[in-house]
């Protein structure tokens, strides 16, 4: 019987390829679900690690006073946990000093290989006690004649917490000058090439620039007057253990939690762990939970429509060797032989098949890391994504044997037909029955919100099932009504081509898989606009302009008006930027102020998202009594005409009438109503509670740097800018930005899966369709109208599933919108829509149905062309009959 699979199998190879490709790719289904998870989760821990920036790519211990810890205490307080995500550590240990060369404050410290870390401009670095290098930015802020290498630089310690006599005096050595990028990850973050000029009085001062010194500066012992273990004063140690991107891992990341709690309690009271994978591990917490679960459930959605093409490819298989079964059993082979004879014919292309969806499941997985998801994961050989592969190559075998052993326990006359038995009217058959049951309650358990969260996203699977159950079983019996009207009104062609389509083999399952996938492509495309819509409204709720500056408040006492008077030093019309005040609330239930300029927030606040532009004119007008106000009805309780209690630039809590209510107010937190920013700061000069922000329509860095000198000219420590687009990108790094992403190629994969059934019934109805075309000839039909009969078959086909799947979208998101997860966090706002996309849907269907439409009459063209020449090449036959064998002699 081995001889035998190996003839059938030369025999049709074709057979043999087409099953070897659908088990291929229902193992790759299988096998990418681990391998995607995994990818999408290392993604996610290294977009937030890396969007903590360089000061957070490091875990750092610092001790400092009187009883700071050694170096190596420091050291060997790292918790392995933490050590196994870090690299080796950092010893670092720095003094403040007054400079009287230079007239400020100067920070010396003394970095473990720091040389490497510097460029040397002139001079050398330090190799000796008391040797320093100066940045070139602090030696162009200060005396330049005098600051030149080998010059001696008196200093004295200033550590407040010992007496000014107390304090040491040095002289320093200036040996060279350097400069350094402040994107180097070894510095921490740390600006020791900057230059900051110190506030003016009464401000306390701070370290104006870095002093780079060797590590001998402070190992000398101490005098007995000073409380630090070296003769400086208020030494500070630190040992910086960079974060290695290359080991940190959701598991890892996970682990390191308690050794950080672990490490702060080795080091005491005495001592700070400084790290960011705190913060790290909790806004990516909630998306690895959802990852394991939105992949497996987005994977379901092709593995049904794969599992439906497998019994139609199998069954088709099966349904060719039925003449061959029928001679086994002749030969007295039950019903065990020729299923024996299948699995010998097919086992080869079954291994070929596991082997090669395994492979295929890596590349697809390499290819999502390398092209779609930030940040570089490395390749891992994954031993659930085998097991995975394994189980889906122990059900094809069952699916298998379930349609082989159908076919070969049938009787040797049923097996000798040449078509099956036609069957007459609507009939549901317990399979279908069973399934249709199973869809409808997975639909009405979405509907009454029973099922939430990732298991929705099979919903649409299983209310696009249902309604192809529904049409299946109305197929008959709807075709032989419509071909009895259609020949009632002498459309032979229309008629004909119904009649042919409702009594193919395999229209069924050809219709079933063109419904689940035009829903699920039409869908998916609806999903990922709105989803991409909602995250952009929900930046710009967030920002409220196209970036928004935040101005910090120093030492230096600033006000509204000095906020004021630095916008427009830059922007005197304010095209560009706009000054907002606020005032923050002194409780958790009570409201904040936030104070703008209407006319400017009109031109620069963002509208992305909102049903209806924020009345920003109603701020305008005049009042005589309480000043006006537009409030947030999400999370502030009033009507147009009432009054609301916020606090105010005089220091007390003053009453606002409502002018104006919005769902939501971009740039407005939680709690804040918005008022006139002039009418604001006419109340009063409150500093206290009070933040300070600009506006801006443009990220253009220049302008930004302009408007950053301008407010540090007014007094300003520094400046923080926050663009949509950088929010933006954050959201679009979650687990359900990237699910909507993934469900647009999982969606067209099923339609290529649904087209490939498709084929598989214009092939499994080549002959039946000949014998039909040839009867209806010698019955007189005319070649026109069967050559339109055949190329209307395909197209009904092709626009009965994709019409029928689209008009199922919309459906399915009505019932899955309001439960699917949107968010991985969901936003305060009520930014998020969850209706159907109807301009992109509906672009989406349309074109799906043209497509379709277009596949559909370029495979009726091409079997109604084949069935022309097949018919011609008969002709000629029976003409001239046979030809003669080779070597035969003619009568």
């Amino acid at each position: 019987m081995t001889g035998l699979a190996t003839i059938a199998r030369r025999h049709r190879f074709g057979h043999t390829i087409l099953f070897a490709v659908t088990v291929c790719l229902l193992v790759a289904t299988a096998a990418v679900d681990p391998l995607l998870t995994r990818s999408f989760s290392h993604s996610l821990v290294t977009f937030h690690e890396q969007a903590q920036g360089v000061s957070g790519s490091q875990v750092v211990l610092q001790t400092g006073g009187p009883q700071a810890l050694s170096i190596g205490r420091l050291r060997a307080a790292l918790d392995p946990r933490v050590r196994a995500v870090t690299g080796a550590g950092i010893a670092s240990t720095a003094a403040v000093a007054s400079s009287a060369t230079a007239g400020v404050q100067v920070r010396i410290q003394s970095t473990q290989d720091q040389c490497a870390h510097v460029h040397i401009v002139e001079g050398r670095c330090p190799q000796a006690r008391n040797e320093v290098m100066i940045s070139s930015a602090a030696v162009a802020a200060g005396d330049a004649a005098t600051l030149k290498v080998g010059a001696a630089l008196p200093v004295v310690g200033a550590d407040p917490a010992v007496p000014p006599k107390l304090n040491p005096h040095k002289t320093m050595r200036l040996v060279g000058i350097f400069t350094a990028s402040s994107s180097d990850s070894f510095w921490g973050g740390a600006a020791v090439a900057a230059y900051t000029p110190p506030p003016p009085p009464p401000a306390m001062p701070g370290p104006s620039e870095y002093w780079l010194t060797d590590s001998a500066t402070f190992s000398a012992q101490p005098t007995p007057q000073s409380g630090s273990p070296t003769d400086w004063s208020g030494v500070a140690r630190a040992v910086q253990f960079p974060v290695l991107t290359s080991k940190l891992a959701p598991d890892t990341l996970a682990a390191a939690q308690p050794g950080l709690a672990k490490t702060q309690h080795n080091i005491g009271d005495n001592a700070n762990v400084i790290e960011a994978l705190s913060s790290v591990y909790d806004a990516t917490r909630g998306d690895l939970r959802q990852v394991g679960q939105i992949v497996p459930f987005l994977l379901v959605q092709l593995g049904v429509v794969l599992l439906i093409l497998l019994v139609q490819v199998t069954s088709y298989v099966a349904t060719v060797r039925r003449g061959e079964a029928a001679v086994l059993k002749m030969r007295g082979n039950g019903t065990g032989g020729v299923v024996r004879l299948g699995a010998q014919e097919f086992l080869p292309a079954a291994i070929v098949g596991v082997v090669a969806g395994l492979g295929l499941a890596y590349v697809v997985d390499g290819l999502v890391r390398h092209l779609w998801l930030p940040g570089s994961v490395a390749a891992q050989w994954n031993w659930i994504a085998v097991c995975a592969a394994l189980a889906m190559a122990l059900l094809v075998a069952v699916v298998w044997f379930l349609c082989w052993w159908t076919m070969a326990r049938a009787s040797i006359s049923s097996l000798l037909r040449a078509r099956p038995p036609r069957r007459r009217g609507a009939r549901l058959s317990t399979p279908a029955a069973v399934l249709a049951a199973l869809c409808l309650v997975g639909v009405v358990l979405t509907a009454t919100k029973s099922l939430t969260g990732a298991p929705v996203q099979v919903t649409p699977v299983l209310l696009a099932g249902f309604v192809a159950i529904v049409v299946s079983v109305l197929l008959a019996p709807v075709a032989a009504w419509l071909v009895r009207r259609l020949l009632a009104r002498r459309r032979a062609a229309a008629g004909l081509a119904v009649a042919q389509l409702g009594r193919r083999a395999g229209v069924v399952i050809a219709v079933t898989t063109l419904i689940i996938t035009s829903a699920l492509l039409t869908l998916s495309v609806s999903v990922f606009v709105r989803g991409a819509d909602n995250r952009a409204a929900r930046s710009a709720a967030d920002v409220g302009a196209t970036a928004v500056v935040h101005a910090t408040v120093g030492t230096t006492t600033v006000s509204g008006r000095s906020l004021t008077k630095a916008v427009n030093s830059v922007d005197p019309r304010h095209r560009v930027f706009t000054p907002a005040v606020e005032i923050n609330s002194s409780t958790p239930t009570s409201n904040a102020t936030l104070g703008v300029i209407p006319s400017d927030m009109e031109r620069i606040g963002a509208r992305t998202g909102l049903k209806e532009p924020v009345d920003w004119s109603a701020l305008q007008g005049k009042s005589s009594g309480a000043p006006a106000a537009l409030v947030a009805s999400w999370t502030t309780s009033g009507t147009v005409g009432s009054t609301v209690s916020a606090p105010t630039m005089a220091n007390v809590d003053g009453d606002f009438r409502v002018v104006g209510v919005a769902p939501y107010i971009p740039g407005a937190a939680d709690r804040t109503i918005v008022v006139d920013l002039h009418k604001m700061l006419a109340a009063g000069d409150r500093v206290v509670n009070v933040t300070y922000q600009v506006f801006s329509a443009t990220q253009d860095p220049k302008q930004l740097a302009r408007l950053d000198a301008a407010l540090r000219r007014a007094g300003f420590a520094s400046s923080d800018v926050q663009t949509a687009q950088q929010v933006r990108a954050g959201y679009d790094a979650t687990a359900t930005a990237w699910a909507m992403n993934l469900s647009i190629v999982v969606s067209a994969l099923s339609l290529l899966a649904a087209l490939t059934s498709v084929v598989l019934v214009a092939v499994a109805s080549r002959a039946d369709r000949r014998r039909d075309l040839r009867a209806l000839r010698t019955g007189g039909v005319q070649r026109v109208v069967l050559r339109r009969a055949t190329v209307g078959e395909f197209v009904l086909l092709a626009l009965m599933g994709s019409v029928i799947g689209a008009l199922t979208a919309p459906l399915a998101a009505w019932l899955t919108g309001p439960t699917m997860l949107w968010w991985s966090t969901p936003p305060a706002e009520p930014v998020t829509r969850t209706g159907f996309q109807w301009h992109a849907g509906g672009l989406a269907a349309i074109v799906l149905i043209v497509l379709l439409g277009l596949v559909g009459a370029a495979f009726g063209v091409r079997l109604a062309r084949s069935a022309d020449q097949h018919r011609g090449r008969r002709r000629r036959t029976a003409v001239t009959g046979p030809a003669p064998a080779v070597g035969s002699e003619q009568t």
